[in-house]
């Protein structure tokens, strides 16, 4: 299956010209993550799956959401987590869900035990974290088993017990990473990569060998046979990388320390107005771009605009003068990562999805 990205929510700071604040779902064939979750994410969510069971043929089950992935602790990327929470505890949620986000290396290590309290902003994800567990967000309450994670990106603590964990990996064959990006709290970038998948066995190549032969090669493993070593890489058709998405958050111009084929970056202004992008640690649709250049990205999706745009046609033209597979996202938009990574942006409409490349 590809995987496919639903954009809730591309506006910054606050609503602003029709668009609502992050949040968006990251699916794969193993299940899906929630990265970010501002105010109103579940009123945005219920519609978007009516529209996706109308117009798409098909729901999206809540069910299969493995993770919630917080960028940064301000609230056009949080505040929606709580409210939401509650009501898949009222849906009847079994499941376990991780909350993972970033926080500082002296919030990690004063809870690890270390001595002192760190300074930290009252939109850091401990501060967060622990009112949301004092207003009934924990396993006992919901009904459904939850655990709080927070890292500096080396270091991960599972706020339940206070002990510290490795980044923990929610979905089989799906793995996630984290990496740090420069804003005003702690953030990171969150990255979604999909397993490798082999080849098809070439069963035809080995029709002269034994049963018990064969079934070593198709299980991936080299054997020896009649004094040959006979290699498993050899007896099947070529090998198909996985795939991957980087998510940034809330971040100045920087270089991400990892490649993908997907980037999504948050383009809050214009290079006109530059100052005001480096004086609030945000980035400009040509910023973007540059940092899609230097993580080697295929593709790049801008999203949380600022409120002076009152649409994203110069963001786009912007970072095209840079990169040349942009993609400028909407609210309700959904991209499509397909097996030979090129990609498909299916923009909303009042009658569904339009496809736009």
């Amino acid at each position: 299956m590809s995987l496919e990205v639903h954009v809730l929510g591309t506006s910054s700071a606050r609503p602003a010209q029709g668009r609502s604040v992050s949040g968006s779902i990251v699916e794969t064939s193993e299940g899906m993550f929630v990265v970010d979750c501002g105010e109103g994410f579940q009123n945005r969510l219920v519609t978007y799956r009516s529209e996706m069971k109308t117009h798409a043929g098909r729901r999206l089950k809540m069910s299969r959401v493995a993770a919630i992935l917080l960028t940064h602790g301000h609230l056009d990327h949080t505040w929606g987590v709580l409210p939401w929470m509650q009501t898949m505890a009222l849906d009847g949620r079994k499941d376990k869900l991780w909350v993972i986000g970033p926080t500082t290396s002296e919030v990690v290590d004063t809870l690890l035990g270390s001595e002192g309290e760190p300074e930290v902003t009252p939109s850091d994800l401990v501060i967060q974290y622990d009112m949301w567990m004092d207003l009934g967000a924990n396993t006992e309450t919901l009904g459904y088993e939850v655990e709080w994670i927070l890292g500096d990106g080396e270091r991960w603590v599972n706020m339940n017990d206070g002990s510290q964990v490795e980044l923990p990996q929610p979905l089989n064959n799906i793995t996630i990473s984290a990496h740090s990006t420069q804003h005003t709290v702690p953030s990171c970038a969150w990255k979604i990569s999909t397993g490798g998948r082999k080849g098809k066995f070439n069963r035809e190549a080995t029709q002269n060998l034994p049963d018990e032969i064969k079934a070593v090669l198709a299980s991936g493993e080299d054997i020896e046979y009649e004094g040959e070593l006979l290699e498993a890489i050899n007896y099947r058709s070529n090998y198909r990388p996985g795939q991957s998405v980087i998510i940034s958050g809330d971040t100045a111009e920087q270089a991400i320390d990892s490649e993908c084929d997907l980037l999504i970056h948050e383009a809050t202004f214009l290079k006109t107005h530059i100052d005001i992008a480096n004086e609030h640690l945000h980035s400009t649709a040509a910023g973007a771009a540059r940092t899609a250049i230097e993580c080697n990205a295929k593709h790049l999706a801008l999203t949380h605009y600022s409120g002076r745009l009152e649409g994203h046609t110069d963001s786009l033209n912007e970072a095209r003068e840079i990169h040349s597979s942009v993609f400028a996202l909407s609210d309700g938009d959904r991209l499509v990562l397909n097996d030979d990574y090129s990609l498909h942006h299916l923009v909303k409409s009042p009658e569904g999805w339009n496809h736009q490349g």
